[in-house]
């Protein structure tokens, strides 16, 4: 199983979304930094991010949905995931690039795992604090993190990380 849930079930909470890169890959995130391209080697990308007020469902979907091509291949486990907790959910039709995480998520990158953990409360910062920890290198200060200045949501590492006891 590639979804890992923790804490009492409810539409709030944090998430990790664990991106894996079999090459190597340049990107670049909208208009953060100008363009700038990222030149990103193989490994594992982590995005963290939270949606409060009963959004997580709605923005897990969505970000495993591409705007161009096929969705991710977790998308689909993700829905039987919500739906097997009753919740009435649909993926979006339709995706524009909005976020930093839309320009990773249409990448070449597959989603490999996803960490939620479920609360009312935002944890970007003690998630970023946690894989750092772990050995995963941010890769802008401020990428994905506009909210926390100097914080990054985007992190990177060569391998896969223990992120939760028997990962």
């Amino acid at each position: 199983m590639s979804i890992h849930a923790y804490g009492e079930p409810q539409k709030s909470g944090a998430y990790v979304l664990e991106l894996a890169l079999e090459a190597p890959l340049e990107l670049s995130f909208g208009r953060f930094q100008g363009g700038r391209v990222f030149a990103l080697a193989p490994g594992r990308v982590y995005y963290l991010g939270s949606a409060l007020a009963g959004r997580l469902p709605s923005r897990l979907l969505r970000h495993a949905t591409r705007a161009a091509g096929p969705p991710h291949r977790l998308r689909a486990e993700l829905l039987r995931h919500f739906e097997g907790l009753g919740w009435a959910v649909r993926p979006p039709a339709r995706k524009t690039l909005h976020w930093h995480a839309d320009h990773l998520m249409e990448s070449d990158a597959e989603l490999a795992a996803v960490y939620l953990f479920y609360g009312d409360a935002p944890r970007e910062a003690f998630l970023e604090e946690a894989l750092r920890a772990l050995g995963a290198e941010p890769l802008a200060p401020g990428l994905g993190a506009g909210d926390r200045p100097g914080g990054s949501h985007v992190l990177w590492a060569p391998a896969p990380l223990p992120l939760l006891p028997g990962s």
